[in-house]
């Protein structure tokens, strides 16, 4: 596997996006007015921890996170069909470097949310070590229930 700071390769966005998982679209787009074009600007300005990781010369998932306020992080990820062949790498850096970097930081909480029926996605956060705190409903456009899942210090 290899990760970059999407900064350093902002070309490599474009092809997750398009190719990104049915969940992680539906997940994103429950909260987000827009189009492709509409995330790649969200995403181009979440600011310099943003990563993207691959295999070989194709880019497979985009993730990062971004302060809320102080002490409070907002963490997201998607991802290609094509994970399985970089998950448990990305689990490591994720589990293992930037959650502790964060908390070492200053971090007290990191946070992030998953729509009702993403259950890989759920599945995977509770892997990572976050706990699910609780339902939003409704709070898609659609009116989609998600979850919070949370990481405290």
């Amino acid at each position: 596997m290899w990760m970059h700071e999407l900064k350093d390769y902002p070309e490599l966005l474009a092809p997750v996006i398009a190719n990104m998982r049915e969940w992680d679209r539906r997940e994103i787009f429950a909260t987000l007015d827009g189009d492709d074009a509409d995330l790649a600007e969200a995403v181009g300005g979440a600011g310099p921890v943003t990563w993207v990781a691959g295999k070989g010369d194709q880019p497979i998932a985009v993730f990062g996170c971004r302060p809320m306020w102080p002490g409070v992080w907002s963490m997201w990820f998607f991802a290609t069909d094509e994970i399985d062949n970089i998950g448990l790498a990305v689990t490591k850096v994720i589990k293992n470097g930037i959650v502790p970097m964060l908390f070492a930081e200053g971090a007290h909480r990191l946070e992030c949310r998953s729509m009702k029926g993403h259950t890989e996605a759920q599945r995977w956060l509770s892997v990572l070590g976050a706990k699910r705190e609780g339902r939003l409903k409704a709070f898609g456009r659609g009116r989609e229930d998600f979850y919070t899942y949370v990481w405290t210090a």
